[in-house]
């Protein structure tokens, strides 16, 4: 099984609706080469090239880029296909619009009006890009505090009628943390980390409020992440666990036997697969629902027979296959199949950035409100609710991607942050958590710079969203 090493390139890719970029981890954070980042740090910057759009397809595709060099360990430079590969879907994923097709709350459908659609290919920009774009209006933001968002009535457990042949675990049924204030975060994008760090930023969830917490574990691994997983049950936080495959290998090993060890420690939700309508997710091939379907079905099983809750992978907003359709597709070939009772006891994981869009944005499912759509497929093609826990999200500052809206500032990202937490306090009863990506990248042993700005804590120390977190009852 390829796992993440010292030196590797390896992508953690996973989500967001922000410019994409690999995610390279570290088994050993230590002995990752610095020469490694050195040399590939100018490639995680986007690079200079012109954007194209067409009416039939107005996703914007990039250049050619010239081909990349990977540094081995030893200082000399070698050609690496892989890495190569690596870097052409990082740009792609750069470059690329948002394909999602708008569907009003509610109505889930095929309308043809998208975020990209609206948006002329000219002016495309992109979060922590240094490409210099034609200037235009900037319009005009007013400083107020973000309005109170109320959750959207939905049909009471009374109201659910589930296929026949499957008994579906009743939402209320699902663990939850204690005094649960539905509020998540993402750790450290590495595969473990020492105990100093788990000790650090364990402590700082704690005072963040924070009961929910998304780790990554190196495939069916056991051992390196007990640590952290003790220590936040310890502190009454609810560890959700991504079971890391790098680009969406399938899951090798003994799947049965690490949920079996995790399950004694505390650990009840696994995640299965991340981000299966993206390229770079698929091992390079164009995504397809049926060999993702092939891979999770057994997998999800094998969770549940040791005793674990198998969640569906989190689909990246807008992607390479639209997320909606994407789920859709994925919901319908389950019972198509004839397995829709390995949705029994399964959950859904949720990716829902906001981009620059206002947390009440519903032109479309791309922003804070994603799970609504998601909610209305379920009931419409399975007869009732299932969990929905977000793994990834989150508001950045910089974030331009709808043009037609002001770019965030940092008293916007503050604003945003706390609302979504707030929001939780009242949240629809399917939607469990909303997770922020990340608690530290750099700070906790994280590789990859370009997330810096996404991280609550920097090397230099927290930033200001963190206060605020703090001092939210």
């Amino acid at each position: 099984m390829q796992v993440p090493r010292a030196g590797d390139t390896t992508a953690l890719t996973g989500a967001n609706t922000r410019p994409f970029q690999p995610r390279l981890a570290a088994s050993d954070p230590a002995a990752f080469d610095q020469r490694l980042l050195e040399a590939t740090e100018g490639q995680r910057q986007p690079q200079p090239g012109t954007l194209r759009a067409s009416a039939s397809s107005p996703s914007l595709a990039p250049i050619a880029r010239p081909p990349a060099r990977l540094w081995t360990a030893d200082g000399q430079g070698r050609p690496s296909s892989s890495f190569e590969a690596m870097v052409k879907v990082r740009a792609e994923r750069w470059q690329q619009g948002l394909k999602q097709s708008a569907h009003p709350v509610g109505q889930v459908g095929n309308a043809a009006a998208s975020v990209s659609e609206a948006t002329p290919a000219s002016a495309a920009s992109h979060l922590g890009t240094n490409r210099t774009l034609a200037p235009e209006p900037t319009p005009q933001v007013r400083s107020e505090p973000t309005p109170r968002l109320e959750p959207e009535p939905v049909p009471g457990s009374e109201a659910f009628r589930p296929l026949p042949g499957t008994h579906p675990m009743a939402l209320n049924s699902f663990p939850r943390p204690a005094n649960d204030n539905g509020r998540g975060i993402h750790w450290v994008p590495t595969t473990k980390s020492p105990p100093e760090v788990v000790d650090r930023f364990v402590k700082e969830a704690v005072g963040m409020h924070i009961k929910w917490v998304v780790f990554l574990n190196n495939g069916t691994n056991i051992g390196d992440n007990d640590y952290l997983v003790k220590k936040l049950t310890e502190n009454g936080i609810m560890p959700v666990m991504r079971i890391y495959t790098p680009n969406g290998a399938p899951i090798e090993g003994d799947i049965e036997g690490m949920v079996k060890h995790y399950r004694a420690l505390g650990v009840q939700y696994f995640q299965l697969y991340n981000e299966p309508n993206l390229i770079c997710e698929n091992q390079g091939k164009q995504p397809d629902v049926g060999r993702y379907l092939d891979m999770w079905i057994p997998a999800a099983r094998a969770v549940t027979r040791a005793g674990g809750l198998p969640g569906f992978g989190a689909l990246a907003p807008g992607g390479n296959f639209d997320d909606l359709e994407f789920f859709k597709q994925a919901i319908d070939g389950i019972v198509q199949r004839g397995q829709a009772d390995v949705l029994d006891k399964a959950w859904i994981s949720l990716h829902n950035y906001t981009l620059n869009h206002p947390l009440d944005y519903t032109k479309d499912s791309n922003g804070f409100l994603k799970f609504r759509w998601y909610d209305r497929v379920v009931r419409e093609r399975l007869g009732r609710s299932m969990p929905i826990i977000g793994t990834e999200g989150g508001t950045y500052v910089g974030a331009n991607e709808d043009k037609t809206l002001p770019a965030i500032t940092q008293q916007m990202q503050i604003d945003m942050v706390k609302g979504a937490y707030e929001y939780m306090r009242h949240a629809e009863p399917y939607f469990f958590v909303h997770t922020y990506w990340i608690i530290a990248n750099e700070a906790g042993g994280g590789m990859d710079k370009s997330f810096r700005h996404q991280a609550l804590f920097t090397p230099q120390g927290p930033t200001p969203v963190v206060d605020v977190l703090r001092q939210l009852p």
